[in-house]
């Protein structure tokens, strides 16, 4: 049977929950389009790991195949081979899944080396590197739908990357999943103080909005095109508060109730969370300072 092959990071982690029959929007896509989903997302992962799985599998996609990256962050960086989801300084518990040794170099990594030009110059080679192959090995052209902006920190000038904006066997979405999600919120709620560390959605979205996406996505492959993601309308927004989980019906329709649970119970642990490691390693107070002075 003929794959909708995937990669990226959380927007399209598949579910491993054994016996949950929720199909997020991937699999609706692949259903749509009578293709079989082959999934190899990781939550958390990074643009150089995703083009790694691409490396692995393009030889052996056909032109009847579909390809779907997800492309996440530039600025993730897949730092320790064994951690290929511990790619982000502000993940939560990065310390308590690297050693000393390990964050003192990604704080050195971070303070020393990364730079968003340099991200972007990396993301831009990948994206020409994903056009060639698919044009070396006449495949469809590959969706590429963007997880986060594209681009890095307005004060900086990308116009030289842009040429990427028109290949002919990359289609790179208009607009961002992130901006989907964040509109999920009523005005005023802080996201990391709602979910305490447990999103509660299928991949960051509500199930309505999955439907949405799919749609979408079907549209733009069928009439080979760019996913417009910006049609805000369309997707349902503004109903996610700090009063959504005292509504069991709101929950079992709109989240994942594995996550529900898990997150009742880890709370009902009473476990208090420190500052992120970014935060109490002053990663942060170095990023903001550095952004102030350009």
């Amino acid at each position: 049977m003929n794959r909708l092959f995937v990669v990226g990071d959380s927007f399209s982690a598949d579910n491993l929950v054994q016996g949950d029959p929720y199909k997020a929007w991937y699999r609706q896509t692949a259903d749509k389009l009578n293709l079989k989903c082959d999934n190899h997302s990781l939550i958390g992962s990074s643009q150089d790991w995703c083009w790694w799985k691409l490396a692995q599998n393009i030889t052996e996609l056909t032109p009847q195949d579909q390809i779907v990256v997800v492309i996440t962050h530039p600025g993730r960086f897949w730092f320790f081979d064994d951690k290929p989801q511990m790619t982000n300084y502000q993940i939560l518990n990065i310390d308590d899944e690297l050693n000393q040794e390990q964050l003192d170099a990604v704080k050195k990594f971070i303070m020393h080396v990364q730079r968003p030009p340099l991200d972007i110059q990396m993301q831009s080679h990948r994206l020409g590197w994903l056009d060639a192959q698919i044009r070396l090995h006449k495949l469809k052209p590959a969706q590429v739908v963007c997880a986060f902006p594209i681009f890095i920190q307005e004060q900086f000038n990308f116009k030289e990357h842009v040429n990427w904006l028109n290949y002919e066997n990359i289609h790179v979405s208009k607009g961002d999943l992130i901006s989907i999600e964040r509109r999920e919120y009523t005005e005023g709620t802080d996201e990391n103080k709602l979910w305490q560390g447990y999103d509660c959605r299928y991949n960051h979205l509500i199930k309505q909005n999955h439907e949405v996406l799919s749609d979408l996505l079907v549209e733009a492959i069928k009439n080979n095109t760019s996913v417009d993601l910006t049609q805000y309308d369309k997707f349902t927004s503004n109903l996610i508060d700090y009063s959504v989980f005292d509504n069991e019906e709101f929950c079992r329709e709109h989240f994942d109730q594995f996550v529900v649970q898990e997150r009742k119970s880890f709370l009902e642990k009473n476990v208090t969370q420190e500052e992120p490691w970014a935060k109490r390693s002053g990663l942060l107070d170095f990023w903001n300072s550095k952004r102030k002075a350009k």
